[in-house]
């Protein structure tokens, strides 16, 4: 067994106190179980080193196992890293890698554009972007007058990549998005509208804007798919509307089209563009 001599003020030390104990607590369980290493370590070893009664350190590591951030081996007697840390890394390493696998295609992107390229994917209930590359023409729009909102605020229907990142849902995680995201619209579509304007984005494979979240803002994008065929990201070209014309309205979306295929392909994606 491992030598716990001293590891109790060392987590203190290393483990940040915040005004929620319950998350400190299951911070520094965590952080103790990762030392553990692929053995584990039984309940006394982690009592021990984080300084829980074991009472306390039961009753959290049962909560933890029930979300499978935490896994009970060898009969319950100690405990590992549980299988949810994986998908989590997963996701996290799939944002880093993303962004430098896409590096080129969106460069390229705006190079044959000269318009602002996003890299978009969905944290929660708002997009987040994981790269940008603005424009260096003017965009000519009024910050006084365009209206923008707080990312977090914003529906996802609002934006180009916000309607690819949402159709790429399925139905029953719209609709229970629509019902607990505190996005702010004085207007919203009915549910059933807004799922069938999804299902059409999803099935045309692109997404418009046309001042929609901002006046003088407008944008086309379109899914970028890994080896599952589900939507993990969006590219998306930002233009003014003193610029938007039904060619150049066409030229941006094959543009976007080919850059969203030509990533997903790296991803192992089909570069179609086909939800499966």
């Amino acid at each position: 067994m491992a030598d716990h001599t001293g590891s109790a003020p060392e987590a203190a030390t290393r483990t940040p106190r915040t005004p929620i104990q319950a998350i400190d607590r299951a911070i520094a369980l965590l952080d103790a179980v990762a030392e553990g290493g692929p053995h584990g370590m039984t309940l006394g070893a982690l009592a021990d080193t984080t300084q829980l009664a074991p009472s306390t350190a039961r009753t959290i590591l049962s909560s933890l196992v029930t979300h499978g951030l935490i896994a009970q081996r060898g009969s319950g007697r100690s405990y590992t890293l549980g299988s949810r840390f994986f998908e989590l890394n997963r996701r996290f390493a799939m944002q880093a890698d993303l962004s430098a696998v896409a590096a080129p295609v969106l460069r390229a992107l705006w190079e044959r554009t000269n318009e602002t390229v996003h890299l978009t994917v969905l944290q929660g209930t708002r997009r987040l972007d994981l790269a940008v590359l603005v424009s260096l023409q003017l965009l000519r729009v009024d910050p006084t007058s365009a209206g923008y909102l707080d990312a977090s605020a914003s529906p996802l229907y609002k934006t180009a990549a916000g309607k690819v990142l949402f159709a790429g849902l399925s139905r029953s995680d719209r609709l229970a998005m629509l019902r607990t995201a505190a996005w702010h619209d004085d207007h919203p579509p009915a549910p059933e509208t807004l799922m069938a304007d999804m299902d059409a984005v999803l099935a045309q494979g692109y997404a418009t804007n046309l001042e929609e979240e901002a006046v003088g803002v407008c944008g086309v994008a379109a899914p970028v798919r890994d080896q599952s065929g589900g939507t993990v990201a969006a590219v998306c070209l930002g233009y003014p509307s003193t610029r938007h014309t039904p060619d150049h309205a066409v030229l941006l979306r094959n543009e976007v089209l080919g850059a969203a295929a030509e990533l997903s392909a790296l991803l192992g994606g089909d570069p179609s563009g086909s939800a499966r």
